[in-house]
């Protein structure tokens, strides 16, 4: 399902160049073979069937899912949960990181409130020499439908984009599992405060 949604993001990367907002999904989603609201997606894979050998198949082969690396993406990143900024322990987190990396720090908040994330980017600066850019989805809550909202890969894969990232040399500091989930799929490394 991970490497499903990383696909899927990245397809609607390359028709839009952007994250379309809910509105702009629902209509693709309507007249764009392939692409796909988040709960359409998870509706589809609950209710798929995998192929069985009793169904008369001669046999069923099951094959591990590898991505290909993508020769334009070479750089290694952070990306970074904002409320993980505002955790004791966040600047032991990074030690290890390049701080000279691009950094992307990421936030939902259905309010469009950027208090948190405004205040976890300023903190990131005064220790980072990388380029730093903040993404926040304002979306509301329920079920998701855009891509852009955490634990979806929308955000860190729009900045692995826009800046050569590779997500699989990356790093992704975060504060649970959903965080820790979504740095499984994209193939980072997970990292907390301590």
């Amino acid at each position: 399902m991970a490497q499903a949604q990383i696909n899927l993001v990245e397809r609607l990367l390359d028709r839009c160049g952007s994250l379309p907002d809910p509105a702009t999904l629902r209509e693709l989603a309507r007249r764009e073979p392939g692409l796909l609201t988040p709960t359409s997606q998870m509706r589809t894979v609950r209710e798929l069937e995998p192929p069985a050998d009793d169904e008369g198949f001669a046999s069923v082969e099951r094959r591990t899912f590898a991505r290909a690396p993508n020769p334009g993406r070479t750089v290694a990143g952070v990306f970074v949960a904002a409320a993980a900024l505002h955790r004791d322990g966040w600047e032991h987190a990074l030690a290890g990181t390049n701080a000279g990396a691009p950094h992307l720090v990421f936030d939902w908040n259905p309010d469009a409130d950027r208090t948190v994330l405004d205040g976890a980017t300023r903190r990131l600066a005064a220790v980072v020499s990388g380029p730093i850019e903040a993404a926040l989805c304002p979306h509301a809550a329920g079920p998701p439908r855009c891509w852009c909202r955490p634990p979806l890969p929308g955000l860190p894969l729009a900045f692995a984009r826009a800046h050569g990232v590779d997500p699989s040399r990356s790093v992704l500091v975060g504060t649970g599992a959903a965080h820790r989930s979504m740095a499984s799929a994209l193939g980072a490394r997970p990292l907390q405060p301590a």
